[in-house]
C-alpha cells in the first residue's frame, strides 16, 4: 500500500533502458486535493517519468505535499511507482471514509 505524504520517491521511470520517452499524461484530483489545486483535471506534456510528473505537480501545487494521498493509474490503485505510458490517466486520491 502506498501512503505517501510527500509523494513517492522520484525515480527514472519510463526510460530506464536508455530510451527517452516523452509522454502526455492526464492527472485527476479528487476531494480535498481538487480544492487544494483548484483543478479536477490537468494535462501535462513532455513527461519523461513518474518522478518528472511528481515534480511538475509539486511545482504547480506546492501545498499538495502536506496531504496524504494514494495514486491510481488508469483506474487501478497502485502500490509502487508506476511505469507510465503516453496517454495514461493518473488520479490523486485523498483518504476515503464512509460506510
Amino acid at each position: 500500500m502506498i501512503n505517501w505524504i510527500y509523494g513517492p520517491p522520484s525515480g527514472g521511470l519510463g526510460g530506464e533502458k536508455g530510451s527517452k520517452v516523452i509522454m502526455e499524461i492526464s492527472v485527476l484530483f479528487f476531494g480535498v486535493l481538487a480544492e487544494v489545486t483548484g483543478a479536477h483535471r490537468k494535462h501535462y506534456r513532455s513527461i519523461q517519468s513518474f518522478g518528472d510528473l511528481k515534480h511538475r505537480i509539486e511545482d504547480d501545487f506546492p501545498e499538495i505535499i502536506h496531504y496524504n494521498f494514494r495514486i491510481a493509474v488508469n483506474n487501478k490503485i497502485i502500490n509502487e511507482e508506476p511505469l507510465l505510458s503516453h496517454g495514461d490517466e493518473i488520479a490523486y486520491l485523498p483518504p476515503f471514509a464512509g460506510g
